[in-house]
């Protein structure tokens, strides 16, 4: 008969205070992150700007001869700002007209399939939809009512001018990164031995450089996809005779096409919908086009672009972005290649160091 013997386990008080303080302090950080995310968040996209405008900004001073750096800085900004500005001004007035007008005549074309001889008016009259058509029409009319937007004004007010808030926040930050980074970056690397900041520097400089490849490779493919936009646009609504602004759609499309992997399918979505507006025809033709250019795309342009400026396999910058945008959405995606080739540097210099700690181990050992 076997004897088990009884064991007694005593927290001390002291113990149970640290356990009790530890889930506090744990609390309490998650509380903290959770109140900075946004802070945060506009922190870390100043800093990925400011890595991508760093390339431009000593480009303006190299070629203009300017000595200040802030001065070569504040020269970059005003001709990032005003491309942006034409930018906009190109693209926004014609797309928001084509959607109001859209919507405006949505209730119009609802009531009018029954009346039409397609196959879509023959399939109301089959089924007797008509009624229920006519029904959705006006509650689309009564929800979508141009003439009764006071009460939401305010609220999209306030969503505006926090957006616009925070926008400013990041270009006052990205600016103050662009201007002080060299001389914080020196100064920190002069805190550490001569032979350990020199592998430091290497391994930053390393790490800016596979931002500012993913950067270039990104505008790369949504330069190809807007040209290949325009291309197809300008041809098919020639073809057809639809009223479109090819060159308007083409600059929207390069704005979506630099948010990795769904930029593709954010641009089908929205040139589909304004083409629409002038065509139904053109909207099938797009449609089709960007189902055939999002598989090229994603199997094809996207990887290989960008494993040539990330020294990262096609298959590694697919797997990290599908995870971006799994945990982090857009801005997930948008940052998921460059930290995913952050990381190989690091594991690299891991290694590496794991690989000279070891030699030099044996060596004392020979010795």
């Amino acid at each position: 008969m076997k004897h088990y013997q009884e064991t007694h386990v005593t927290i001390s008080n002291k113990t149970l205070v640290r356990i009790v303080l530890f889930i506090i302090g744990t609390f309490f950080i998650f509380k903290f992150i959770s109140q900075v995310v946004h802070p945060l968040t506009m922190i870390f996209v100043s800093a990925f700007l400011a890595m991508a405008l760093n390339p431009f900004v000593n480009l303006v001073k190299k070629r203009l001869k300017i000595k200040k750096r802030g001065a070569a800085t504040a020269l970059a900004y005003l001709i990032v700002l005003l491309v942006l500005g034409a930018f906009f001004a190109l693209v926004l007035p014609p797309f928001i007209s084509q959607t109001v007008e859209f919507l405006r005549n949505v209730p119009g074309h609802i009531r009018g399939l029954e009346d039409q001889s397609g196959w879509a008016g023959d399939l109301v009259r089959r089924y007797h939809l008509g009624d229920q058509l006519n029904n959705y029409a006006k509650d689309f009319a009564n929800n979508f009512n141009f003439t009764n937007v006071g009460t939401t004004a305010i609220s999209f007010a306030n969503r505006v001018l926090g957006n616009v808030i925070s926008i400013i926040t990041v270009l006052i930050l990205t600016f103050m990164m662009l201007v002080e980074g060299p001389s914080v970056f020196k100064w920190f690397i002069a805190q550490f031995p001569k032979q350990r900041g020199e592998r430091l520097a290497k391994l930053i400089l390393r790490m800016y450089n596979v931002v500012r490849g993913y950067v270039t490779g990104q505008v790369i493919v949504a330069l190809l996809g807007a040209f290949f936009s325009f291309i197809m646009l300008t041809i098919a609504s020639t073809v057809i005779k639809a009223d479109v602004n090819a060159l308007a759609l083409a600059a929207l499309v390069f704005v979506f096409g630099l948010i990795p992997t769904i930029g593709s399918y954010i641009n089908a979505l929205v040139i589909t919908l304004v083409s629409l507006f002038s065509s139904p025809t053109l909207a099938i033709i797009m449609l089709i086009y960007y189902v055939v250019y999002q598989q090229i795309e994603n199997a094809t342009i996207q990887p290989y672009v960008q494993s040539k400026t990330n020294e990262l396999t096609p298959l590694t910058i697919f797997i990290a972005a599908l995870l971006g945008l799994g945990f982090g959405g857009i801005l997930g995606g948008l940052v998921a290649i460059p930290l995913a080739g952050c990381g190989k540097i690091l594991l690299e210099d891991w290694l590496d160091d794991g690989e000279y700690n070891a030699s030099s181990i044996v060596e004392k050992k020979d010795q």
